[in-house]
């Protein structure tokens, strides 16, 4: 697998939390994904249709796959190696890209194979104006419909656009939070 990010904003979250006591879990284990769509704490609550749709889309326009995990703690072990060992289990190809997120450790990570088909600066771009704007605010889904959208447009030489920004439950899952706004 050639590229893993995890988001610093996210990273830094995550230290407040544990700060003020808040810790995440001993952490879920990388699995074997089945399907491309994985949502271990419900963070997708009500907009699967949409996600599945974005992911189709994707897959239907470019060839390319998405696939995305949504746990509650990727435990000790750092986010890329979590998302490497994910995809490396689940037997990802080159036309394959993983997104991976930890809803209570506020961090997540991509990974793709060597020769997939977008440049690391893309992949970056990606996550930046795509995906990252979306987790900050909770919107797990508009995180996939970003990643989604943003490389159909990248492929295509279009800009990344920002997703529209659809708050949720800051800890899907874990009966702590509600929907912020």
């Amino acid at each position: 697998m050639r590229v893993s990010r995890v988001a610093v904003g996210w990273a830094v979250a995550a230290l407040l939390l544990l700060a003020c006591g808040v810790g995440p879990s001993g952490g879920d284990q990388p699995p074997r994904l089945s399907n491309q769509i994985t949502d271990e704490v419900g963070a997708l609550a009500g907009r699967t249709g949409e996600v599945e749709d974005a992911v189709r889309r994707l897959q239907d326009e470019t060839g390319l796959q998405l696939f995305v995990v949504f746990v509650r703690s990727f435990g000790s072990t750092p986010g890329p190696d979590w998302a490497d060992e994910t995809a490396s289990r689940s037997g990802l190809g080159d036309r394959d890209a993983l997104l991976a997120v930890a809803t209570e450790d506020r961090v997540y990570a991509y990974v793709v194979d060597e020769a997939f088909p977008l440049t690391d600066a893309q992949l970056a771009e990606v996550a930046r104006v795509a995906i990252e704007p979306a987790l900050s605010a909770n919107d797990w889904a508009g995180a996939v419909i970003g990643a989604a959208d943003g490389y159909r447009a990248v492929l295509a030489g279009q800009p990344v656009s920002r997703p529209t920004i659809v708050p949720g439950d800051p800890d899907p899952g874990g009966g702590r939070g509600g929907v912020t706004g």
